[in-house]
């Protein structure tokens, strides 16, 4: 058995990359306080995912390097494993010649600050008058499943989820076929009529349906809902943030995941794949 203190985070990302930095300080901070291992960032935590491409390309170029550099270093500083929403731009052979757009990436970092897992958003937000697909290029889909995001702390094999893969039950059941057993979700979850009940009952579906633990962290308002909770493999939130900037701490156990599974063994009961 073993077990993993988590947190998951949330604050409002803006076009201030310094102050942004200093909020995800501060959210370690909160964090390690309460002993976390594992600390679940947004999507997009970098900067404004609102501005325009050609201010989101030059952030991207500029700025990502020296802002994944700093979460490297957070990592380190407070001994946790950080899971970090940013914006990346294409290489410039393809930005020229094929796609000027830029693209969504959550990277899983682990506490001696090396990067583990690089994962390009899969579905991007093209729903309720949104169309992220003007900035953001999705994800190139390969054979051998090296699009996923997948890694492992202990006992826990952890798979990535960007804020509107949510919707798409086959990118979790894939990573749950993959060996995930805990699933977070980074996300900028757009506030509008029935949003927050949409969040809520599929970051739940997911938990149930696959039988594992949910971590969900999303952006505060004025864009995102927050909202930021963590959920039992049954179903049930174990806990969250509310709409307020700040941390949710609690621990995972890997004896839960293996008790519910067999309690509810829907995933060893399939006959459809």
């Amino acid at each position: 058995m073993s077990t993993l203190k988590v947190a998951v985070a949330q604050f409002p990302a803006t076009n201030n990359i310094n102050l942004n930095l200093t909020k995800i300080r501060t959210l370690f901070e909160q964090a390690s306080a309460q002993g976390a291992e594992l600390i679940v960032l947004p999507e997009a935590s970098m900067c404004s995912f609102a501005s325009e491409l050609d201010i989101l390309k030059k952030l991207a170029r500029e700025e990502t390097p020296g802002f994944i550099r700093n979460m490297m270093e957070f990592a380190r500083e407070f001994n946790m494993y950080v899971i970090v929403g940013v914006l990346m731009d294409s290489s410039p052979e393809v930005a020229l010649k094929d796609d000027p757009r830029i693209e969504n990436h959550l990277l899983a970092i682990n506490s001696a600050g090396d990067v583990l897992v690089d994962y390009s958003k899969i579905h991007v937000y093209d729903a309720f008058s949104f169309k992220e697909s003007d900035k953001v290029k999705p994800a190139t889909l390969r054979d051998d499943g090296s699009q996923f995001g997948l890694f492992q702390i202990k006992d826990f094999k952890i798979g990535l989820i960007n804020c509107y893969d949510l919707r798409f039950p086959e990118l979790a059941r894939a990573l749950i076929d993959l060996g995930a057993n805990v699933l977070t979700v980074s996300a900028n979850w757009i506030a509008g009529a029935f949003k927050e009940t949409h969040w809520e009952t599929l970051l739940r579906a997911r938990a149930i349906e696959n039988t594992s633990y949910v971590l969900a962290s999303g952006q505060t308002r004025p864009k995102g809902v927050g909202l930021s909770m963590i959920i039992d493999p049954l179903g049930f939130i174990i806990g969250g943030c509310g709409e307020a900037e700040g941390v949710y701490v609690s621990e995972i156990n890997s004896d839960r995941i293996n008790k519910v599974r067999e309690l509810v063994p829907c995933l060893a009961n399939r006959r459809l794949k």
